[in-house]
């Protein structure tokens, strides 16, 4: 797994690194290192290819992370647990 930002869930690490290769490939094609040098329309093709193959190979999205918190995950298991659920 591969994390994209803090705030985020993991995603495979095949998929990151495809993702990886795309956004690479934009910085060899305009001759930039950074993001931030790409021209304007480098910019919107990349973030457009980036939409479409994140889309196409997580089509459900990226799993949400539980707001609840993880003691309260754990006491739910517990009282499953012994009431035979």
């Amino acid at each position: 797994m591969k994390k994209i930002n803090r705030h985020v869930p993991d995603v495979p690490q095949g998929i990151a690194d495809r993702g990886t290769e795309l956004i690479e490939r934009y910085f060899v094609a305009y001759g930039v290192k950074r993001a931030a040098d790409l021209p304007e329309e480098g910019k919107v093709r990349l973030h457009r290819d980036l939409q479409s193959y994140f889309s196409e190979m997580m089509p459900a999205g990226i799993p949400a992370q539980s707001s609840i918190p993880w003691w309260t995950n754990m006491t739910q298991r517990v009282r499953r647990f012994f009431i035979g659920e």
